[in-house]
This record gives C-alpha cells, sequence and structure tokens, in this order.
C-alpha cells in the first residue's frame, strides 16, 4: 500500500513463490471425468502422480515449474487458516491431515495448494516452521519464529492461537484504517474527474464563444483558457508519460537500500505523516515484542525477529542498536532511555525520540513486576488505537478541506469564464 497502512511497515503479503522447490503444474481427471488442474509440489514425477491418486485424480499432463505465478494473499485468508489449524491439532488430529483438511476449506486456489504442498513435506519428516521459510512472502518470520518456538517446547496449539490473535488485531487495525481512507480517496477522485471535465469538455465551447466576440478578455480568463488548451494539447500526453516513467524511475530506486532510506526520511519528516508513522512503529514493535516473547522467545532474539519485519531502514536501525545493547548487558528500558541522547532522526527529536516516554515508563514497570510481555501487548494495542483516532481526524480534515476546494475552484471558474460574457453583453 502506497498508503498510509503501508507506511515503513508491511500492511499484507504481497507475493510469494516457491524458490528453487520442484514445482508441477497438472492437468487431469477424477472419477467422474470431471477435468481438473493445479499446481502442486513434488519430488518428481511419479511421486506427482501418487499424490493425486490419493485425490482420486489421474494424471493426464504435467508441466515443471520453479516460480508460483503473483497472487495477492489477504489477511483474512491467512487469519482463517492458522485458526482452523489450530482448532484441529488441539483437538488431536494429526499435523499433516490438519494440513490437508484447512487447504480443502480454504477458497483461495494459489493459497490451497501451496498449504497442501506444505502438507506433502511435513509427511516427508520436514517441520511446519521449515516448510513454511520456502514462502518468506506469505508466512513472516514472526509467525515462522513462533510456530518454531511451539514445536520445540510442544505447545503448538498456543503458539498457533498466539498468531491468529496477532493477525486479527492486524486485521482490524488496516480495516480501520481502510474506512477511514475510503471517502476521501473516494472525493478526491470525484474532483480531479470534475476538473478534467470542466477543462477538456466545457472550456473548449467558451474559447469559440470569446473569439467571435473579438473583445478583450480579463487576465484571469486567459490563464483558465490557456491552461485548458494545455490540457488538450500533445504536451499534456507528454507530461502524463514522463510522470509515469518517473515514477516507475522512482519506484525503482526505493527497491535499493540507498533509494529506500531516502524515502523512509522524507515520510518521517512529513509534518503529518511522520508522526502517524513513528505511533505506528511503536504499536507494531509492541505487540509483535508481546507475541514473541509469549511464545517464549528471549528477548535479544525477539528484537531481532521484529527488525527483520519493519520494511522502515531508520526504524530498523533503531531497533539493531536496541539489539546490541541488550547483548552488552542493558535491560529494555535503559537501552531505551540511552538510545535517546544519539536518536539520529530529527522528525521525532523534539519529541523525545522513537521511544515515546510513556513506553519507556511502562517497559519499566513490565520488567519489575515480571509481566513484560502483557504490559507491551497493552501498550500496543493503545498505540494502534491512537493512530486510529488520528487518521479519523485526518479523514475528518480532509475531506471537508477538499470539497470547501473544489467549490472555490468551481466558483472561480464561473466567475472568470462568465463575468466577461455578462459584461460583454451588458456592453451590447
Amino acid at each position: 500500500m502506497s498508503c498510509l497502512a503501508c507506511w515503513g511497515l508491511s500492511v499484507k503479503c504481497d507475493y510469494f513463490r516457491g524458490g528453487g522447490m520442484p514445482y508441477y503444474r497438472w492437468h487431469g481427471v477424477d472419477i467422474v471425468g470431471g477435468h481438473k488442474k493445479g499446481l502442486l509440489f513434488a519430488r518428481s514425477v511419479e511421486h506427482l502422480d501418487a499424490l493425486l491418486m490419493t485425490r482420486e485424480i489421474a494424471l493426464l499432463t504435467h508441466k515443471p515449474q520453479r516460480q508460483w505465478m503473483k497472487k495477492t494473499i489477504r489477511m483474512r485468508d491467512k487469519l482463517q487458516f492458522f485458526r482452523q489449524l489450530s482448532v484441529l491439532i488441539d483437538s488431536g488430529v494429526l499435523l499433516s491431515d490438519a494440513l490437508g483438511i484447512v487447504g480443502d476449506q480454504l477458497n483461495h486456489p494459489p493459497f490451497q495448494e501451496m498449504v497442501h504442498a506444505i502438507a506433502v513435506q511435513v509427511q516427508e519428516g520436514v517441520s511446519l516452521s521449515g516448510a513454511f521459510t520456502a514462502y518468506p512472502q506469505v508466512v513472516d518470520s514472526i509467525t515462522i519464529q513462533l510456530i518454531r518456538a511451539g514445536e520445540e517446547s510442544g505447545r503448538m496449539t498456543e503458539a498457533l492461537e498466539a498468531i491468529s490473535g496477532h493477525m486479527a488485531a492486524s486485521q482490524d487495525f488496516y480495516s480501520r484504517v481502510r474506512s477511514a481512507l475510503f471517502l476521501p480517496v473516494i472525493t478526491l477522485i470525484f474532483f480531479l474527474a470534475i476538473m478534467m471535465m470542466i477543462f477538456v469538455l466545457i472550456m473548449p465551447r467558451f474559447i469559440d464563444i470569446f473569439a467571435s466576440m473579438q473583445q478583450e478578455i480579463p487576465p484571469l480568463t486567459k490563464h483558465i483558457l490557456a491552461v485548458s488548451e494545455f490540457m488538450r494539447s500533445p504536451w499534456m500526453g507528454i507530461m502524463v508519460l514522463a510522470g509515469g516513467l518517473l515514477s516507475i524511475l522512482g519506484w525503482r530506486l526505493t527497491r535499493r537500500a540507498r533509494g529506500r532510506r531516502i524515502l523512509d526520511t522524507l515520510l518521517l519528516h512529513l509534518p503529518l505523516i511522520g508522526p502517524i508513522m513513528q505511533q505506528r512503529f511503536l504499536g507494531y514493535t509492541m505487540q509483535a515484542l508481546s507475541v514473541l516473547l509469549q511464545g517464549g522467545m528471549p528477548l535479544r532474539e525477539a528484537l531481532g525477529v521484529v527488525r527483520e519485519s519493519v520494511r522502515n531502514q531508520l526504524f530498523q536501525e533503531q531497533l539493531a542498536a536496541l539489539e546490541n545493547q541488550i547483548v552488552a548487558g542493558s535491560s529494555l528500558s535503559d537501552a531505551m532511555i540511552r538510545q535517546q541522547s544519539s536518536f539520529a532522526l530529527r522528525a521525532t527529536a523534539d519529541r523525545g525520540g522513537v521511544w515515546a516516554p510513556d513506553v519507556i515508563a511502562m517497559i519499566e514497570v513490565g520488567q519489575e513486576s515480571g509481566r513484560l510481555s502483557m504490559l507491551l501487548g497493552r501498550e500496543g494495542h493503545t498505540y494502534y488505537e491512537r493512530v486510529s483516532q488520528q487518521l479519523s481526524w485526518l479523514t475528518m480534515l480532509l475531506q471537508p478541506t477538499v470539497m470547501i476546494f473544489l467549490g472555490l475552484l468551481v466558483a472561480l471558474l464561473i466567475f472568470a469564464v462568465y463575468g466577461p460574457i455578462f459584461t460583454m453583453s451588458s456592453a451590447f
């Protein structure tokens, strides 16, 4: 999301691929003669044939394919998967069988095939966390680490429930973000459409009217008519093409480390976006640390996992600095306090650094009481609520501002176009 929800963090998984693992795109028929096709993991063609026979499908054709097709997997699909898997495992169903059952119930064909491929690997003796590592764009590092911790401790159900809870909180947050941004975006699109219609379709008629009158027109009217002529000229198409090329170039630059750092710095220095990004980062970090600590992961390792899941490079550096101080023997709260004096982000330096005072105070209480994970989760939820409130406030401010600007512009156009016509008419 180039939208607010994507600032500095991953909102939802984008695309998944199978890396160098053997996948086959197959076509077959079932016992009633119906044609079936799909994409499946298998060691060989014979293995593929055996897997399809377990589904009562006879293999007709196959084609090796090393990369999965691009397909977005929604957060709610992943949440459904982990919730159902947790229920089945808690009921005593074997992991491989549970994966097969849940996979059959998914309504997302590529995700369904991925789950069946993971079930095959689990049957072959691969751990669930190990199988998930082949899909880093579908299953993030936090999820994989929680599953690994559940496998090692024998508390797989608790680990899956923690993952489901974390995903449910994230889905709720991003649903609020989308709801908050929907109306302003629609208003802005409506505004741009009206402007295009006025300048491209309506204004040319007035150009002919003013030309037929052969009278001097005011400078404001001349400028507006010049804008209309420019928007209908080939130069407008050239500008749109140039803008598209520059956008593609900028996007490619942000794929590199240096370009991404420049973009992250610019976003953090924006008056409204910067504070929201900081609070979103705090909420995400607190929530993720809470889930990982509850899963039994040491604090240093948990910080490393969260750092890998954060996309904003400046925030990654802050987490890396915390991790280094934890290794050196500092407590989490002391490390945050020391980091404030050397904080590198001028955009948030006036607000006391990225680690807000209330966060540090809450962490100190959690360390002393032995309830750090619980308090981190509570504090993360608080910051999620703050971001939602700020977005709601921003939406309430943005929508009437756009409408007022639209009204003033329309009034200006009416005055600039009809004013000279009325003046010329009265002269005759």
